[in-house]
């Protein structure tokens, strides 16, 4: 028997998200300043729920796709003395203001999105580790993706 495949695939080799770049910009901030020392982030999007709309004349559940809503995530970031740009981020997020993030990969992907920041902590760690502080945050409305060309 022949199997007909339903799509030709190619492998080819991903982007690491290392050299991923990221700025914020606070509220009263006229131009974006480079978040520097991230080791982590969070899973940036949003994702919608789900609505039932079974009726008596299906057999089975069917369903349709609900409001979005957004996520909270967390970044982590090295702290580097003397970083006025880390300095501002840590004010912003003490006053629990907004901010406007953006993000691009080194494939060129970019990604855009307002959120209201929570929380600020200094991470545990070990003896050999060096101090990390992270910023913890909840996406305000949609997520702006922009694909490379």
């Amino acid at each position: 028997m022949t199997v007909t495949p339903i799509f030709s695939y190619t492998p080819q080799n991903a982007t690491l998200i290392a050299g991923l770049l990221v700025s914020f910009k606070g509220p009263n901030d006229q131009t974006e300043k480079p978040w520097n020392g991230l080791t982590e982030i969070g899973d940036i999007g949003n994702t919608g729920s789900f609505v039932e709309q079974t009726t008596l004349a299906d057999t089975t559940k069917r369903y349709i796709a609900g409001m979005k809503d957004t996520s909270e995530i967390e970044m982590t970031y090295y702290k580097y003395a003397g970083d006025s740009n880390q300095a501002s981020l840590k004010t912003l997020a003490e006053a629990g203001s907004n901010i406007h993030v953006h993000l691009q990969w080194k494939n060129g992907d970019e990604a855009e999105f307002d959120a209201a920041i929570s929380g600020y902590a200094i991470v545990a760690g070990s003896n050999e580790d060096g101090v990390r502080a992270k910023i913890s945050m909840r996406i305000n409305g949609d997520v702006t993706f922009t694909d490379a060309s």
